[in-house]
């Protein structure tokens, strides 16, 4: 039988296509799982290749114990005959992950594997664990001003093969940066992670455009399909689902609107689509600006389209997140992300970033854990490859206790989004509300490696190092988060000041937010907070009260949060738990 690429090292030759290892031409037998691990240590030779990637992959929907991942490790070295006292083809780094360090030769063009059989005669094929980048059409000929047309276009053929479990799509914030022309798909490949690339591009004359678009594997650089596609450019619309549709096809994958019907709530407006990729961007940024951005970028598109959902989404999510980050009262806020959410379903009722914009309205201001956890999951049903979805649904599992189950979604969001820094740094969280800290901060110094700026990991390092009694050590690294998360890293501050004997210091950050109070939203949590520290635990539980009664987004931590854990032993703890919705 034929394969289309192989792995040579040592006497070994690995055709990963037709699931075969061979030693000296004949085969060697490996379990579904060691031949696996064997395909991703080898396609990530001389990397460390993370434990937790690798369980993610092995076992993408169990929770299972890591002694799983180390019996397969053996039972591969022990086929490939390294040992413990000699080290030829996997290397071991303690407490992180792997390393296959052999030399291999990869080939690309087909070669004869006589004896075996292989069920499909594709020169390559589709596993559950097969992931594809759609990078952003590069514009020929056009004004590179126009450049978010390439990237709306992605984000639409994303979107739509995005709905089959079978394939792992990147999200389209993960692409972005892939946009320019001279950029080698293929090392975009790489550095994403993934086994395929869809790469293309768009020229537009006079009233027509054409687009060309192709497959490339990462690993070999081998085009595996290509075709082109013409069209008038008021229909670049249906050019974009007839691309997805016969990727589709290439692929042996079914996805929705495959047989040509179009999706409900979708816009023809071309400058919509732009803004709605746009205010995506924004959001995904997380801070203040770039919500606001986000949030102007959707009420834009809501006036040019309001029978397009993706505005009414997009008004949503913004709207739910200023609130969330604690940038606005969430009595401003939360309302109007509602109404927008149920706008959205009423225009397309299947629309999974809809359903999971609703579960966050029912989780930080409803309180109604049920309608959350099933908007939760429905969406993540509706969109297996929506990793927004998995990261809000992690924190609503976080805040019923529920740590072993959020651990697993996080290892399928990652599987979705793998480079994301957010991801990374809130895989620590599970292990700090377990109070394990050390654990937690390995997580936290991983997304640093990545990124020494990250606000979001310096924010969470810095919690646990406050409550590890370093206070020291976590004031002298607040400047690093107070611009970008003013008020809950002053109030951690203040709290540091508090327990190290800086009461002064403390009250002074205290009164500063209070006067500050009257120009911007000031959360009665993060008050409470620092009145924890100073151990004034009477205005604590008044600003608690306050919280409850204005439905203060960050009361749904009341039950897990460690800087509240001196108030547990008080009946009026209890009172506020059964008040926000949780059983004492």
């Amino acid at each position: 039988m034929l394969a289309d690429y192989y792995y040579d090292f040592g006497p070994f030759r690995l055709l990963p296509s037709l699931r075969v290892l061979l030693r000296e031409g004949r085969p060697v037998a490996l379990t579904a799982k060691v031949f696996d691990l064997l395909v991703a240590l080898v396609e990530n030779r001389g990397a460390l290749v993370e434990r937790n990637i690798l369980m993610n992959m092995l076992w993408p929907d169990t929770i299972v114990e890591e002694g799983n991942l180390t019996q397969c490790v053996f039972m591969l070295r022990k086929a490939l005959g390294d040992s413990h006292c000699e080290t030829t083809y996997i290397a071991t780094v303690p407490g992180r992950g792997y390393c296959f360090v052999a030399p291999v030769t990869e080939s690309a063009g087909r070669v004869d594997a006589p004896g075996l059989s292989q069920a499909n005669d594709r020169p390559w094929t589709i596993r559950p664990t097969t992931s594809l980048a759609v990078l952003p059409l590069k514009l020929l000929g056009m004004d590179q001003t126009a450049g978010l047309l390439g990237t709306g276009i992605a984000d639409a053929i994303i979107t739509c093969l995005s709905r089959n479990s079978r394939l792992i799509v990147r999200p389209t914030t993960a692409v972005l940066k892939y946009s320019e022309i001279g950029k080698d798909p293929a090392l975009a490949g790489r550095e994403l992670r993934v086994d395929l690339v869809l790469d293309g591009t768009l020229q537009h004359v006079g009233e027509r455009i054409r687009v060309s678009v192709q497959i490339i594997k990462v690993t070999s650089g081998v085009t595996l399909w290509a075709d082109r596609f013409d069209a008038t450019f008021t229909d670049i619309f249906a050019v974009q689902d007839a691309i997805a549709a016969q990727v589709a096809q290439e692929l042996r994958l079914e996805i929705g609107g495959a047989d040509g019907r179009r999706s409900e709530g979708r816009t023809d407006n071309i400058e919509v689509y732009q803004l709605y990729v746009k205010g995506r961007y924004f959001w995904d940024k997380r801070s203040e600006a770039g919500l606001t951005r986000a949030m102007e970028c959707a009420r834009a598109m809501i006036r040019l389209d309001p029978n397009f959902a993706g505005g009414w989404v997009g008004l949503a999510d913004s709207c739910a997140l200023l609130a969330e980050y604690l940038f606005r009262d969430p009595q401003a806020m939360f309302p109007e992300a509602k109404s927008a959410a149920l706008k959205a379903l009423e225009l397309d009722h299947e629309l999974a970033e809809a359903h999971a914009s609703l579960a966050e309205v029912h989780f930080y201001y409803d309180w109604d854990w049920a309608a959350a956890e099933r908007e939760y999951k429905l969406a993540i049903r509706l969109n297996p490859n929506y990793s927004s979805a998995f990261h809000f649904y992690v924190w609503f599992l976080f805040t019923q206790g529920r740590f072993d189950e959020s651990l697993q979604i996080l290892r399928r969001a990652q599987r979705i989004d793998h480079g994301s820094l957010t991801l990374k740094t809130v895989m620590g969280l599970p292990h700090y509300y377990q109070r394990q800290y050390e654990r937690a901060i390995e997580h936290y110094r991983e997304a640093l490696e990545m990124d020494a700026d990250f606000a979001q990991a310096h924010y969470y390092l810095d919690e646990t190092l406050i409550l590890q009694g370093r206070f020291d050590e976590a004031v002298a690294a607040f400047r690093r988060v107070a611009t970008a998360h003013l008020q809950q890293a002053q109030a951690l501050e203040a709290f540091a000041h508090a327990r190290a004997g800086r009461e002064n210091e403390a009250r002074q950050i205290l009164r500063g937010l209070e006067e500050l109070a009257g120009a911007k939203y000031i959360s009665p949590y993060c008050l409470a907070r620092i009145h924890a520290g100073l151990r004034d635990f009477e205005k604590a539980f008044a600003q608690l009260e306050r919280g409850v009664a204005e439905r203060a987004c960050w009361m749904i931590f009341l039950r897990v949060d460690p800087f509240l854990d001196e108030l547990r032993n008080d009946p009026r703890f209890t009172v506020l738990l059964d008040r926000v919705g949780f059983e004492a």
